[in-house]
């Protein structure tokens, strides 16, 4: 079966099997398919679905157990009438708990409350000889697993803790800041006062003026879960949607969207605003595209990307700026600093010119997100991962033969 990342530039002819408890042969195990380069498959082998582990095993107040294959989507529809929220969520719902450990998610919180796994009390990882270990913070294969993109053992269940919220309502600040220095000293000056946020850059705009959203669940309102209707694109065109033109319109519409002020905003469209849209990657066409999402710790290691970002050879209507805290783990995608994604399409200019962007995140002392990755070369990714022998070590003592691998493992020389 042909199976793709999120981006659709990459994919392989894979053997498509339902995960049912034990390692046969050698593979990676796949959540929803929402990490957007070769993470979730592996074509030489096996790739194994979680579907029908979805189950919520235990639930008591502000603490869950569940299945690694239940979905945000899910969890959420199950605790928010109960006034309880995820504590960490990115900008999709449609990730698995497990794909979210495995890629120890980040969000528009990262800056006070940290990553996914920071919430996790224990996890419980079948090993490829088929033990089933459970593992806590205090353990280092726990970390390893972090982030560690599905490569140390399979996430069975994990126990999260949720947080308490008074409303579904999202109490929302917008801030138009008409360019570049504007828009860090806004980030700077405004991040610690509310739980989340988050901007969006103008790629389009040459001064990079920018929107910045922020936001905390709102003490007033009625706590209500509706579903939202979503459009949807019902085919991959053979051409892409997005052009230099389509580019400069959707911006255009994006900044008189969000005009300033203070406004109610509905969780769904505070977290997660494209899940509005049923496979809107698909709007790229057939030859799909990539996301470059880096951190660097400096503000001038920062300006000097997107620099050179600003010369890119296409345009992105989706760039997104954040501040990172720092991560545990070998593979930690980690601060603290600064955090910029951006999504291009995936043509040979952009590759190549991207590669050597990748160049200079390492040079900065910077990393790419391995979860958005589909361009890095196994020496630049050694040189943003230095603990990465160290992650290598830890996998051969839980994974002698090498049985679970993915084509970014390989790709990336973690699994020879």
């Amino acid at each position: 079966m042909k199976v793709s990342g999120w981006g659709g530039y990459l994919w392989a002819q894979t053997q498509l099997l339902p995960y049912e408890g034990l390692i046969r042969g050698r593979g990676i195990v796949r959540g929803l398919g929402r990490s957007y380069g070769d993470a979730s498959f592996y074509g030489k082998g096996y790739t194994w679905h979680t579907r029908s582990q979805q189950r919520i095993l235990k639930w008591e107040e502000g603490t869950l157990v569940a299945e690694a294959g239940l979905s945000l989507y899910d969890l959420i529809r199950h605790i928010l009438p109960k006034g309880w929220f995820p504590p960490v969520v990115p900008g999709t719902q449609f990730v698995t708990l497990g794909g979210a450990f495995a890629s120890n998610i980040h969000g528009k919180n990262h800056h006070v409350e940290g990553s996914f796994a920071d919430h996790i009390d224990w996890i419980e990882l079948r090993l490829p000889s088929g033990e089933l270990r459970r593992l806590t913070p205090a353990e280092e294969l726990f970390w390893a697993t972090a982030g560690g993109m599905g490569l140390t053992g399979v996430i069975e269940r994990l126990q999260l803790r949720l947080i308490r919220i008074p409303s579904s309502v999202v109490h929302h600040e917008v801030r138009q800041l008409r360019d570049w220095e504007a828009l860090l000293s806004a980030i700077e000056a405004e991040e610690m006062h509310y739980p989340y946020a988050v901007a969006w850059v103008d790629h389009t705009d040459w001064r990079s003026r920018g929107i910045l959203h922020l936001g905390r669940f709102a003490e007033a309102g009625e706590l209500t879960f509706r579903r939202a209707h979503r459009l949807a694109f019902p085919i991959t065109p053979p051409f892409s949607l997005i052009g230099r033109l389509t580019v400069e319109l959707i911006s255009a519409y994006y900044w008189r969207k969000y005009r300033p002020g203070t406004r109610l905003t509905s969780y769904a469209e505070f977290f997660f605003p494209l899940d509005g849209i049923q496979r809107w990657n698909s709007a790229w066409g057939r030859r799909g595209f990539v996301q470059f999402q880096f951190v660097v710790e400096k503000v001038v290691s920062l300006e000097r990307l997107w620099r050179e970002l600003q010369a890119a050879p296409a345009r992105s209507f989706l760039t997104v700026l954040k501040r990172l805290g720092p991560q545990r783990g070998p593979l930690a995608f980690s601060g603290p600093g600064w955090t910029l994604a951006i999504d291009l399409p995936a043509t040979r200019e952009v590759r190549a010119f991207l590669v050597r962007l990748a160049d200079l995140v390492a040079e900065e002392g910077g990393r790419i997100y391995l979860t958005k990755d589909s361009l890095l070369l196994p020496q630049q990714a050694r040189a943003m991962y230095p603990n990465w022998e160290t992650f290598r070590q830890i996998k051969a003592q839980v994974d002698p033969e090498g049985c679970l691998r993915s084509d970014l493992s390989e790709r990336l020389r973690l699994t020879e």
